[in-house]
């Protein structure tokens, strides 16, 4: 019998039909895949033309439905099909039995605007499953992100901006503790608002850093009020995240009812050990203001160490079980607060490990959260709050941005005293329909794209 060249096969059925097709002698018998079958010898079959077919993964969407094993068509930078079983023609086939494939994790809150501008090849996003991420947390960002966004090139992933209040204030009012009087107070608001028409996803801010912490409530309450024009949000690292957390949290759900926006409460957290068992207050009043009216959310990363704590090689500023209660909540999404220098350095693992090590310490290991729940939290429920219509799940029509891992082997390796070393067990990941890991594999193909808010309120 003639040999069929591999790009003459389509994904078609169960390895039964395949097997059933070998015997009758109408499959190669040394294809090692047992579900290829051959158009010529399946007249009546309706073949779907596409570039890539993750075959027979177990799908999680991201809408925290339940899981179920089946194909993924993908044709140019979007998702063409999803269905038990896809007769593919010329498609290149991507092998996920024994896998989980999902959306691409989408990273609400870094510090990687430096690293994404200048260099932004993104191989530890990549192997984490991150596709996406937005920079410009915690007041830091340009003071004119527009061109910033223009001269993004090169990026493995996608990226996107807050527009950041530090730089803002800075340039208007200075390093002083000074209330901005109205001609000032004016001259951010212009700031703000070019920036926002510029794409940016929001304000952020850090109440607790020199100089942000100058800002009054009633400052920040009327910066603020522009968010609601371009559908934006507010972005907030609380005032305290010690003593005081309570009434810092308070007063960010203040501004929020104030202003009618919705908040981001930045990597939630009761810092220091006299502060532990905070965290059950803390979320009683996310529910409070969430019942109340105010859209508010919060993000949490995967560790009980935060940067402040790297000084002390064996100290840990939050509660595992405070950690755990956040994860849990359901208006709490996953985030790493990663920070990259331009060469990649970084001094807190979690730049390189986040999200396998929740998946595998949360999902796998104590079973804390379902994997379908845990990846609504890194999927849909931030591409929700940023306002992407079109990524964060699994469905027709959406980006193909997605991830292709192993839930019994994907592993964070980088710690405190190696803070570099890639995660494991992330065998592919697409971008924009780009094959941007194969393998394990960074591709190295710059398919990332640049986002920008296009909502308006």
């Amino acid at each position: 019998m003639q040999r069929i060249n591999r790009r003459d096969f389509l994904i078609y059925g169960t390895g039964t039909l395949a097997t059933m097709l070998t015997l009758t002698g109408c499959l190669p018998k040394d294809i090692k895949t047992q579900a290829y079958v051959s158009e010529v010898n399946m007249p009546n079959i309706d073949f779907l033309e596409c570039d890539y077919l993750i075959h027979k993964g177990l799908i999680i969407d991201g809408t925290n439905s339940q899981p179920f094993e089946g194909d993924i068509a993908i044709k140019g930078d979007r998702i063409i099909k999803i269905a038990r079983s896809i007769a593919g023609k010329n498609c290149e086939i991507i092998d996920a039995r024994g896998k989980i494939v999902s959306p691409g994790f989408i990273d609400i809150h870094t510090h990687t605007e430096d690293y994404m501008v200048h260099n932004g090849r993104s191989e530890m996003m990549l192997l984490q499953g991150v596709t996406a991420q937005i920079g410009g947390n915690c007041g830091n960002s340009k003071v004119k992100i527009g061109s910033v966004l223009d001269n993004l090139n090169g990026m493995g992933i996608n990226y996107g901006m807050f527009s950041g209040y530090r730089e803002i204030r800075r340039s208007v009012v200075g390093n002083a503790n000074l209330r901005p009087n109205g001609a000032q107070m004016q001259a951010m608001l212009d700031m703000l608002q070019e920036n926002l028409q510029a794409g940016a996803f929001g304000f952020s801010v850090a109440l607790e850093y020199w100089p942000q912490s100058f800002a009054t409530t009633d400052e920040i309450v009327e910066l603020s009020y522009l968010l609601a024009e371009y559908g934006g949000f507010l972005s907030v690292h609380v005032r305290d995240e010690g003593d005081r957390v309570i009434p810092a949290v308070e007063e960010i759900i203040e501004i929020g009812f104030r202003a009618k926006v919705p908040v981001q409460y930045s990597h939630i957290k009761a810092a220091h050990r006299k502060n532990w068992g905070k965290m059950e207050k803390i979320l009683e009043l996310l529910s409070e203001a969430r019942d109340s009216g105010l859209d508010i959310k919060a993000d949490v990363y995967g560790y009980n160490f935060s940067s402040n704590d790297l000084g002390d090689s064996s100290y840990c500023s939050i509660s595992d079980e405070d950690l755990e209660m956040a994860l849990t909540h359901p208006q709490v999404m996953i985030a790493s607060d990663s920070g990259l220098k331009v060469n990649g350095a970084a001094i807190h693992p979690r730049a390189y490990g986040n999200y396998p090590r929740i998946i595998a310490q949360y999902a796998r290991n104590k079973s804390l959260l379902s994997i379908e729940t845990l990846i609504h939290k890194m999927t849909a429920m931030p591409a929700s709050r940023l306002g992407l219509a079109d990524r964060g799940r699994l469905l027709e029509g959406y980006k193909a941005d997605i991830a292709v891992f192993d839930l019994n082997n994907i592993n964070d390796e980088a710690t405190r005293q190696q803070t570099t070393l890639y995660s494991k067990g992330v065998q592919s990941v697409f971008v924009n329909g780009n094959l941007a890991v194969n393998n394990g594999i960074v591709t190295g193909t710059p398919t990332g794209e640049v986002l920008r808010n296009s909502t308006k309120g």
